[in-house]
């Protein structure tokens, strides 16, 4: 069994009794329908409003802001209406009514991610924790769990990914 859940990740180890000091870092976006923006527009960072553009098939999103939150937190809307409001600042073509979205990104206190076999029990594996890199490191870390889940040496020493990092 492989428990890689993002941020809901702790609570499902505390049922183990294993502690994990993840937190849910949110991210606040808002994503309109195609609107004449470029298709071979790469993504845009605007530095001094601490936003980032990017086109997608599905239409253009604008995103920004992380806060350190529990996974029930309410979202605070005033954050979509300041994405709003320097979009519109810009010019950029997003529309009004565009799209409101948050999103839960696993982190933990050192940055890395927590990947290896639970010290609780023998057939449990955990990958969770990896923070803003979840599609980018995702498919070394299945190389590395089925390495592990299959007794195979893993692709990378997965030591210092180990939850026994936070004992003590």
């Amino acid at each position: 069994m492989v428990i890689a859940g993002g941020a809901a990740s702790g609570a499902l180890m505390a049922s183990i009794g294993q502690r994990v000091p993840i937190i849910a870092e949110r991210g606040y976006h808002i994503q309109s329908a195609d609107t004449g923006w470029p298709h071979d527009m790469p993504p845009v960072v605007f530095e001094d409003r601490s936003m980032i553009v990017t086109r997608f098939e599905s239409g253009l999103r604008a995103a920004s802001f992380v806060e350190f939150s529990s996974l029930s937190a309410p979202p605070d809307p005033r954050k979509w209406q300041r994405l709003r409001t320097h979009a519109a600042a810009l010019g950029l073509p997003i529309e009004t009514d565009a799209r409101p979205w948050i999103g839960a990104r696993p982190t933990l206190p050192d940055y890395l991610p927590a990947i290896g076999r639970s010290d609780r029990a023998d057939n449990l594996l955990y990958a969770f924790g990896h923070q803003h890199l979840g599609l980018t490191l995702g498919p070394l870390t299945g190389e590395i769990i089925a390495a592990l889940a299959t007794g195979a040496p893993p692709p990378v020493d997965a030591t210092p990914f180990s939850l026994r990092r936070f004992e003590g």
